[in-house]
């Protein structure tokens, strides 16, 4: 079995800072340069009679229709 070896703490805290760094990088590019289309998710089966599988239904199929929009 290998030995692992153990990094001094002060090296673990840099890394660890700069996972959450590169964690809140992200999160303001993508909140500040994608907005999702909100009307894209629109589900025609909303009416009083639809029950919650339809209704997961459609947000599924909405979200993938939108992925491939994306990624296409």
């Amino acid at each position: 079995m290998p030995r692992f070896q153990r990094h001094s703490r002060p090296l673990n805290r840099l890394f660890f800072a700069l996972v959450i760094a590169a964690g809140l990088f992200g999160w303001f590019y993508v909140s500040g340069n994608w907005q999702p289309d909100t009307s894209a998710f629109e589900i025609s089966s909303l009416t009083g009679d639809a029950d919650m599988i339809d209704v997961i239904a459609g947000l599924i199929e909405d979200a993938i229709q939108i992925f491939q929009e994306i990624t296409g």
